[in-house]
């Protein structure tokens, strides 16, 4: 299986502000490979934050922004949901999605809502699920006006 160039690689040697490694990866690509100083995780229950030298980790991620800081800025993406190991100093995230915040669309996602909305939902698992969607629709939503 050939994998995909990542959407931003820095392989070479942290510098004293670079302290953790910060990978994403999700089924089609490698999303992010770079050093960095701070990284800020959305988990079911609230975020996570992980500088360097942190204990080691493995949690669940819930869906909302992932926050990170190096030398060139802040940056921040929607992730939805996935799992987070922390070792070494080096974070690996997998999960199904991560679409840079810069890229959202507001409209498409208000679109999306209206859409989910008008959806019937015929027993309790249907119900279950527009809901879950309603709710990570509005978590981009607020993150794209965020961004904006």
């Amino acid at each position: 299986m050939a994998s995909a160039a990542p959407e931003n690689r820095t392989s070479s040697a942290p510098s004293s502000d670079q302290s953790i490694r910060l990978q994403v990866v999700t089924p089609e690509r490698i999303v992010i490979d770079e050093w960095v100083k701070q990284v800020i995780v959305p988990l079911p229950d609230g975020e996570y934050g992980i500088s360097k030298n942190h204990d080691p980790v493995i949690a669940k991620l819930g869906f909302g922004a992932l926050r990170l800081s190096s030398p060139t800025g802040q940056r921040k993406y929607f992730l939805n949901g996935g799992f987070l190991q922390l070792r070494d100093n080096i974070v690996v995230i997998l999960t199904d999605k991560a679409v840079d915040a810069g890229s959202l669309n507001v409209s498409q996602i208000e679109q999306e809502i209206q859409t989910t909305r008008s959806k019937p939902a015929h027993n309790d698992i249907e119900i279950d699920s527009r809901l879950l969607n309603l709710e990570k629709l509005r978590s981009r939503l607020r993150l794209a006006k965020q961004t904006k």
